[in-house]
């Protein structure tokens, strides 16, 4: 499958214009990491859970980015 360009995730108004979703495998990560991630970030600020949390600091980060690119 190829992969589609960035372009097709234009942002609108701070939010992504998802097309479809994916799925996401993340390996190697110590247990005591994500354990201390769900109880210091997920939990509190996310109440709908993991997925929620990943997408929102994604989006943070890409945003962040974009205002240092444009430097």
């Amino acid at each position: 499958m190829k992969n589609k360009p960035l372009t097709n995730y234009i942002v609108e108004d701070g939010k992504f214009k998802d097309d479809f979703f994916g799925n996401l495998t993340i390996c190697n990560v110590p247990d005591s990491l994500l354990r201390e991630f769900m109880r210091t970030v997920v939990w509190p600020k996310y109440p709908g859970g993991i997925s929620e949390a990943l997408q929102d600091l994604m989006r943070k980060e890409v945003q962040k980015q974009k205002k240092l690119d444009a430097f």
